[in-house]
């Protein structure tokens, strides 16, 4: 496995190994630069100051857009915001991604860029996320032969929406269906995210740690007939079976995104995900990452939620407190009330003696004079 080494610990361990050896005569800073020279001597690349951070895939991780006049933030954005924001990098995102790329232009296209070669070379984090286009494509090239269809679907989008319709007006279509997408060539597929995994991983750095995610199933929301619902999503699960499988192979982690909930985060293309997809995808990655700058953001949203909690409870105390004062305030009116009652009862009750004795002499008095 490897080792993952970041900035902060290789620094301190020169700065610690120079304290030892008596170099009191050598600032710090000064050491600290030389942690960032260019090259080492078994010819990987040494740490210069700044996270490098290295993106392919697509258009989920290039953050496509169903609507035009919106943007969508993409979960590589998110995710390089955060290890500045809240571990304290200098980060430098390579975002080689592309709407509509396949695994197989991945590997023959993106990775055969120099200016792509060259940023893995140097990448401390890479993420991937690809494979939903081989899957989606199968569903165009299935339409189309199925339905004798010579239009060219631009999206999957439209031929799953023509295959509906092909259906509906012919239900028997559903089993040929059924049966194109079940023989897709799993082989293929595999065979191209070995190779893929296997280019990525060779032109990383040894101490570097890439993530990639499974692909979730971007027509759950479409209303697809049972049988070719289940078709789907036995295809999908067998594609995020080859790619679990490799993980130990090239050395990377595994977002499962099938059963996320992401489905219910998409764009009205019912494909993509909106923010708060991108986001749910942000966030599995940084639980999933173990390197040391995840390390401090996940630290970094415990503090926080921390705060939240106290400040929460402070409000919950105040709340408390005033509230007790003023259920003491209004005990104190009403035993106002009451004392003032008893005081009223007391001289109404003391009038009422006075003039029941006063009423007593007067008739005394009558009493007196007759006789």
């Amino acid at each position: 496995m490897r080792q993952h080494k970041w900035r902060t610990g290789r620094i301190l361990g020169i700065v610690m190994a120079a304290a030892m050896l008596g170099s009191i005569a050598t600032p710090i800073c000064a050491v600290a630069e030389e942690s960032e020279a260019v090259e080492m001597q078994d010819g990987e690349i040494q740490d210069d100051g700044i996270l490098e951070y290295v993106a392919l895939g697509d258009s989920i991780s290039n953050g496509y857009s169903a609507d035009p006049e919106s943007e969508i933030i993409s979960y590589p954005q998110l995710i390089a915001h955060d290890l500045e924001e809240m571990a304290g990098e200098d980060v430098e995102l390579s975002k080689d991604t592309k709407n509509g790329l396949t695994t197989t232009k991945l590997n023959s296209v993106i990775l055969k860029r120099k200016q792509v070669q060259e940023s893995l070379q140097k990448a401390d984090f890479v993420t991937v996320t690809i494979g939903a286009n081989d899957l989606m494509n199968q569903f165009k090239k299935v339409s189309k032969e199925i339905l004798n269809n010579n239009t060219k679907f631009s999206t999957a989008n439209q031929a799953l929406a023509a295959l509906q319709d092909g259906i509906k007006a012919n239900p028997l279509l559903l089993v040929k269906v059924v049966s194109a997408i079940s023989n897709w060539d799993y082989t293929s597929f595999e065979d191209d995210w070995k190779l893929t995994m296997e280019n990525i991983d060779s032109m990383r750095p040894a101490n570097s740690e890439m993530i990639v995610t499974t692909i979730y199933n971007p027509v759950e929301s479409m209303e697809l007939p049972g049988t070719l619902n289940s078709i789907v999503e036995g295809l999908i699960s067998k594609m995020n079976d080859i790619i679990v499988s490799y993980a130990d192979d090239y050395d990377y982690k595994v977002v499962e995104l099938l059963d996320s909930g992401i489905g219910e985060k998409v764009q009205s293309d019912g494909l993509h995900p909106n923010q708060e997809g991108q986001q749910l995808i942000c966030d599995l990655m940084e639980e999933t990452a173990t390197s040391e700058p995840f390390e401090e953001i996940r630290e970094y949203r415990e503090e926080q939620e921390r705060e939240k909690q106290e400040a929460l409870e402070a409000v919950k105390r105040q709340k408390e407190q005033e509230e007790a004062e003023k259920k003491a305030l209004e005990e104190k009116k009403e035993r106002r009330k009451t004392v003032v009652s008893c005081v009223s009862l007391a001289v109404a009750v003391g009038l009422m003696a006075l003039l029941r004795k006063k009423t007593e002499n007067e008739e005394r008095n009558k009493q007196s004079g007759k006789k």
